[in-house]
């Protein structure tokens, strides 16, 4: 089964619309398509964006917590170690990196890809959301 950490901008892209691929992508791991990888620090990025963000395009702070209820319920959950160095632009990237490289996910999937780059995260496959969805697509079941 193919595993991913998804970047907090894939499920708010998959929030804020119902077309494009991150909000594809999500219906795939509702229906057991493939298989989200979280891990605590990854849980507070993403209740703390969301939460940030969510009103300002009409969702409530309850629905956002019914969404990562519904994420959690279905995700793996990874417990990353003490020890990381940092690597990326961007400090508050360093953990979804960190989860995809100890927990050995597949993918990493985010709208961003500059901020993980392959010259600092070589053992990481870093895609797009539409690139992401193009490998479920194709996947053997």
């Amino acid at each position: 089964m193919i595993r991913a950490v998804l970047d907090t901008n894939v499920l708010l892209s998959a929030l804020r619309s119902r077309n494009g691929a991150s909000f594809e992508i999500l219906s795939r791991f509702a229906d057991n398509q493939f298989v989200v990888v979280v891990g605590n620090t990854v849980l507070s990025e993403y209740d703390e964006v969301l939460k940030r963000e969510c009103p300002s395009f009409g969702i409530s702070l309850e629905t956002v917590d019914r969404y990562l209820d519904a994420i959690c319920a279905r995700a793996s959950f990874f417990k990353t170690s003490a020890f990381w160095k940092p690597a990326l632009p961007d400090p508050d990237d360093e953990a979804f990196a960190q989860l995809a490289l100890e927990a050995k996910v597949g993918y990493m999937v985010t709208h961003n890809l500059r901020h993980f780059p392959i010259d600092r995260l070589p053992a990481l496959k870093v895609t797009s959301p539409k690139e992401f969805l193009h490998i479920l697509q194709t996947a053997k079941p």
